[in-house]
């Protein structure tokens, strides 16, 4: 009992901290649907549904906006314009300007090539079997978590990196299954004037993505400390998977 008592004093005090002033917070303007896209009502998706429960629950004003990935992580770092991110992986460089939260979703890495280039297929067994094609990205995003090097991240959208792909100046282009489902990209109609060929990265464990708090935000650790526990909760509860699962039904 006293335990339970004891914790939520420390969520009651955790909530105070952060609650008198408005958060705000960004992420990708263009291809991360289903965890962020822009409809004619605002911002949706997973990551809007599960801040309105974590934030929105505790009484604690935001507003999530989208712009260009590179610009919200450059803003949020500084901790004027935004305070927060959504949807980001992990990297040292940005651990030494952000605080994680607990992650809250993974994605299943994929990788695209050109089915005229290459008709027979790619005997990819595991991501090393890549290092020797010319692999492409998108610009700002980080592709740590396949351990590749020397990835071209030219295009600024998923569009751009097919045509890429479909005009053979790239081999491959490296994405997500969730994120191309979103896209309406995984069907072999929707990707027949890209003529390119979508898999699963074998042997590869998905990828893990996380909210972001400037450290540079006064109340930095007492709202990771909030979204952490709001976080366990979801995933105990199973809220959080039926919340992703209302954007993935295909």
């Amino acid at each position: 009992m006293k335990h339970l008592i004891g914790a939520a004093l420390l969520l009651s005090s955790t909530t105070a901290a952060v609650a008198d002033e408005k958060i705000e917070v960004c992420g990708d303007a263009i291809d991360w649907p289903p965890y962020t896209y822009l409809t004619r009502d605002g911002v949706r998706g997973v990551d809007a549904d599960i801040l309105d429960h974590i934030l929105g629950k505790n009484d604690i004003s935001y507003k999530l906006s989208v712009t260009a990935w590179s610009r919200c992580l450059r803003d949020a770092a500084i901790g004027n314009t935004y305070q927060m991110a959504v949807s980001a992986t992990h990297s040292a460089h940005r651990a030494s300007q952000f605080i994680y939260t607990d992650w809250y979703y993974e994605v299943t890495p994929f990788y695209l090539y050109s089915k005229k280039t290459f008709p027979g297929g790619l005997n990819i067994k595991s991501i090393d079997d890549l290092k020797g094609y010319k692999v492409c990205g998108i610009h700002g995003y980080n592709y740590s978590d396949f351990g590749l090097e020397n990835i071209d991240q030219n295009s600024v959208e998923v569009s751009e990196a097919l045509n890429e792909v479909r005009l053979n100046r790239c081999d491959v282009f490296l994405s997500w299954k969730e994120i191309l489902l979103g896209l309406g990209l995984v069907t072999e109609n929707d990707f027949h004037r890209y003529a390119v060929i979508a898999a699963p990265v074998p042997n590869m464990d998905r990828h893990k993505f996380y909210f972001l708090i400037s450290r540079a935000y006064p109340q930095a650790q007492a709202l990771k400390t909030l979204i952490d526990r709001e976080i366990q909760q979801l995933k105990e509860s199973g809220k959080l998977q039926r919340i992703i699962n209302k954007y993935l039904k295909r």
